[in-house]
């Protein structure tokens, strides 16, 4: 299966970890990833707020290049996917800002036709692997690995984008740990937000919220952490010492990006999925979990 791929900025820049194991992972299921270098930022959710035609232009000519090669536009940021779905139904249902943006994209030779289909990786994996198949791949089952996912809100809502009655009930993130063999565990966090989009301003709010999230979820037996996206896992792994210091309490949860935890399902090692460059490591008892000392 070949795909349009867009891995956006963090996973080119501080989750480099995130772009690496996606392309790993990808050849061992056979995706061929056709990745445009000249993509630009989507604009994250700031450059909306004070350029929104900037944001359209920005987001347009991606969709524009995937809508050219027939390709659909795989992502692996949650915001990232949300700017995009936000674009294709803005341009749908406003004319005039699409003949404005296919203007711009003229110059380049680009044009929008309203047909690009945008997909997250997680809806790959499920959608288009499918069950059957992935669960054939698993080499390395992850059993007595007790998982806690993690969504985050832009995967989630509005609603609408997604195809969900209810944006709080998803269980995508649980019938993929079913498939690996790990243990889903619940906890009050799991579908609300990561705070990325506050801490730039009150850090400090950002950290006293998730710290809430992550301790209900190791006193709900979590061991890891997994999330579909780098900005839930900026918060998550790197703030996790300020939040330890604001709960006064010892967390120690790996968060794990989507890729990480099926490429070690599929035979990977930390190392090959660059595991060592997270904040918060795999401590011993964990990675016995996931490889096994006779495997290691």
């Amino acid at each position: 299966m070949k795909l349009a791929y867009y891995p956006g900025c963090s996973a080119q820049s501080t989750c480099k970890e995130l772009n690496v194991s996606t392309q790993l992972v990808a050849s061992k299921l056979g995706l061929e990833l056709h990745e445009y270098r000249s993509a630009t930022c989507t604009g994250s959710r700031e450059i909306r707020a004070v350029q929104p035609e900037l944001f359209l232009a920005l987001n347009t000519r991606i969709l524009a290049m995937a809508e050219r090669d027939g390709l659909p536009l795989m992502t692996i940021c949650n915001t990232c996917t949300l700017n995009f779905l936000d674009v294709i139904q803005m341009l749908a249902e406003d004319k005039e800002a699409l003949a404005r943006v296919n203007a711009s994209l003229a110059e380049e030779g680009l044009r929008y036709e309203g047909r690009a289909v945008v997909k997250h990786f997680l809806w790959v994996l499920l959608e288009d692997i499918g069950e059957e198949r992935l669960r054939g791949m698993v080499k390395r089952p992850l059993a007595g690995l007790d998982v806690g996912a993690f969504y985050g809100c832009h995967i989630t809502r509005p609603p609408g984008h997604y195809g969900f009655f209810d944006s709080r009930n998803n269980q995508a993130l649980e019938k993929l740990n079913a498939i690996l063999g790990a243990r889903s565990i619940d906890y009050s966090g799991r579908t609300e937000c990561c705070g990325f989009h506050t801490a730039a301003h009150e850090e400090a709010v950002a950290i006293k919220l998730v710290g809430k999230h992550l301790k209900n979820a190791r006193d709900n037996g979590v061991a890891a952490i997994v999330t579909p996206c780098p900005l839930c896992h900026t918060v998550l792994d790197a703030y996790q010492p300020d939040m330890e210091r604001d709960t006064q309490t010892r967390l120690g949860l790996p968060i794990i990006h989507l890729p990480q935890l099926v490429g070690l399902a599929l035979g990977l090692t930390p190392e090959e999925l660059q595991m060592d460059k997270h904040v918060v490591p795999l401590d011993l008892a964990t990675r016995r979990k996931v490889i096994p000392i006779a495997a290691a």
